[in-house]
């Protein structure tokens, strides 16, 4: 293994695995895929259908191969969330599959592969993906040095080229991240280098909690129940005179718009006061805490 591999690479694979993640090893990979042109990992996700969805093995198959058509991103961030249906044996009508369990996030599978070959025109190598039951939906470029001021390194390009060279990879993803292994930085599907950004605060834990900054990055957003909460309610889709875009929210805004859930669930503020509560500048803000109070 080369020096980013030592300082990026595996400081990153290292900290999602205390942060819980399993390991997959690169020699695994073909194992778990229908091709290398393929990217879900098919027994993770075939299983994980079946357990959450409680459902035979046959549906939980048939689901899956329905899912490998799917490619689009806005699609499938709504595939995880749970607005995805099909026919189940023993149901004359459409029945909810669910991919992710988000109410219970010790019912998924959470595993981190590095090296990942992706087969296609021009075929790529991503440093480290990051999967939920068997779906990738972050991925890691760890190249160093970064140059976090102006946005500017190989890193950045790196993940331009992989969404264009290998966009099977995206068509589920979340958000991706570059690290030097000291620092990261994080950005929706599809955004522009100048759009990536730094967690700078890990709400409701303290900075000083942690031993480095990449530690706290990677708590931030890759901990379990964070991600899933990042996936559920912290991401959207905005038509533009430019296209349609996709957002990701910024730590502000994932820290207020967790205190005013809280204060609703506590009883202190009224969610019929929070849902109709209008202010120049907060629409994303607005929108993620619709999202978030519709789940509880």
């Amino acid at each position: 293994m080369g020096g980013e591999w030592q300082l990026a690479e595996k400081p990153c694979i290292e900290g999602l695995v205390a942060l819980g993640y399993t390991r997959v090893r690169p020699e695994d990979h073909d194992a778990l895929r229908d091709g290398q042109n393929h990217v879900l990992f098919r027994p993770h996700l075939i299983d994980a259908i079946q357990r959450i969805n409680g459902i035979s093995e046959e549906d939980a198959r048939a689901a899956y191969t329905d899912l490998l058509a799917k490619s689009d991103n806005e699609e499938w961030t709504q595939i995880l969330r749970g607005n995805y249906s099909r026919t189940v044996s023993g149901h004359a009508t459409k029945q909810t599959i669910r991919v992710i369990d988000f109410l219970n996030p010790a019912n998924n599978t959470f595993t981190v592969t590095n090296q990942l070959y992706v087969k296609s025109q021009k075929p790529r190598i991503p440093d480290v993906v990051v999967y939920v039951n068997g779906i990738p939906l972050v991925v890691i470029e760890a190249k160093s040095p970064l140059n976090f001021k102006d946005k500017t390194g190989e890193a950045f390009e790196q993940i331009k080229q992989y969404e264009r060279d290998i966009p099977r990879l995206f068509f589920a993803n979340a958000f991706n991240i570059l690290t030097d292994g000291t620092n990261c930085v994080y950005g929706a599907t599809g955004s522009a280098s100048k759009f990536f950004a730094t967690w700078k605060d890990p709400w409701p834990r303290k900075a000083d909690e942690f031993s480095d900054a990449l530690s706290q990055g990677l708590w931030s957003l890759l901990e379990p129940s964070r991600l899933l909460d990042l996936i559920a309610h912290f991401i959207v889709f905005e038509q533009t005179e430019n296209g349609l875009i996709k957002k990701i929210c910024r730590f502000q805004q994932f820290r207020e718009v967790g205190k005013i859930v809280k204060r609703v669930i506590d009883g202190a503020t009224s969610r019929v006061l929070v849902e109709n509560t209008q202010g120049p500048g907060k629409p994303l803000t607005m929108v993620f805490e619709e999202l978030h109070l519709k789940m509880h």
